[in-house]
């Protein structure tokens, strides 16, 4: 027992002592090896004290450079967390109720019997399912990857906070609790999802009928694809203020969304430099790949709310 903490003692002195001193000593025995000189000792201790300024300066410089990196600046601490959250919407599909999941509408002329699909109880729609696949492009792009990319369930993890997240969807019940109960945010959703309008958005009276009318965007049938709408933001989580950083990815129909996560995959470099927190409203006229930033006064029309 004594002679054990005896070694303890020894070996908790020893590690007391700088690297460079080791370092310096080892290269003090090769020079004295070498040149059999003197004064090899206090040259290898400068030489390692050299060294050990030249790693930890070379580390400092790394580090600066890897903060300066675009993504890094744009995704603020979802680039530092070791995980990274991912928050979806599903669908709730009752799995005991077969005659509302009919893979195959049955045909009474046709022999055999009805095709019913069966499979897990949550769905995701198309336009999360891409938008997730652009985010996960995205996080590869990183200089230092996740250790684990976590895609959970919002519903599941609605009393969460202080995480570094994306949240995809605007059923998804997450971002309907940031966009309701967050003081900042710069877009909503109103009318069941159909519209994207702004807390504070220019409202008249219709002479006819009396009714009140606000200003927003919705989808518009033009041309042979309707013209879809997405939102983009990046907050600063209000309710565990930890410097946790939330993205905001969704759409009116499932073109917003996709398009939305697509603009964030394609213009990370030029987000970069909008600061820790902005919102942005995007067009999506024909495809993911069409979103562009609009100007909300400059798109909106008037809808009964």
């Amino acid at each position: 027992m004594r002679l054990s903490q005896f070694f303890l003692r020894i070996w908790s002195w020893a590690t007391s002592f700088p690297s460079s001193f080791f370092l310096g000593f080892l290269i003090a025995i090769v020079l004295l090896l070498i040149i059999q000189q003197k004064g090899a000792l206090i040259e290898g201790v400068v030489i390692g004290l050299i060294l050990r300024e030249l790693f930890h300066g070379g580390k400092r410089i790394a580090s600066e450079w890897n903060s300066t990196h675009p993504l890094r600046r744009l995704l603020g601490s979802i680039s530092k967390d070791e995980d990274c959250y991912i928050f979806v919407s599903s669908f709730f599909r009752d799995l005991s109720k077969k005659n509302e999941f009919k893979l195959a509408r049955w045909n009474p002329e046709q022999r055999g019997t009805e095709t019913f699909l069966e499979g897990p109880a949550s769905v995701w729609g198309e336009g999360d399912a891409m938008a997730l696949s652009f985010i996960r492009s995205l996080l590869a792009y990183l200089p230092k990857k996740h250790n684990t990319i976590r895609v959970e369930r919002a519903e599941t993890h609605l009393d969460k906070w202080g995480i570094s997240c994306f949240c995809i969807g605007a059923h998804n019940p997450r971002v309907q609790t940031i966009l309701s109960k967050f003081q900042n945010t710069f877009f909503c959703f109103d009318n069941n999802y159909t519209v994207i309008t702004k807390k504070d958005a220019p409202s008249v009276v219709d002479s006819e009928t009396g009714k009140k009318r606000k200003s927003g965007v919705f989808i518009e049938p033009i041309g042979s694809e309707p013209t879809d709408y997405g939102i983009l933001l990046k907050l600063q989580d209000e309710f565990n203020k930890n410097g946790s950083t939330i993205f905001v990815v969704a759409g009116i129909g499932p073109a917003g969304t996709s398009g939305a996560a697509y603009y964030l995959l394609s213009k990370y470099k030029e987000l970069s430099a909008l600061g820790q927190q902005f919102g942005l409203l995007l067009q999506v006229p024909s495809g993911y790949q069409s979103a562009r930033e609009v100007d909300f006064d400059k798109v909106a029309n008037f809808y009964s709310p």
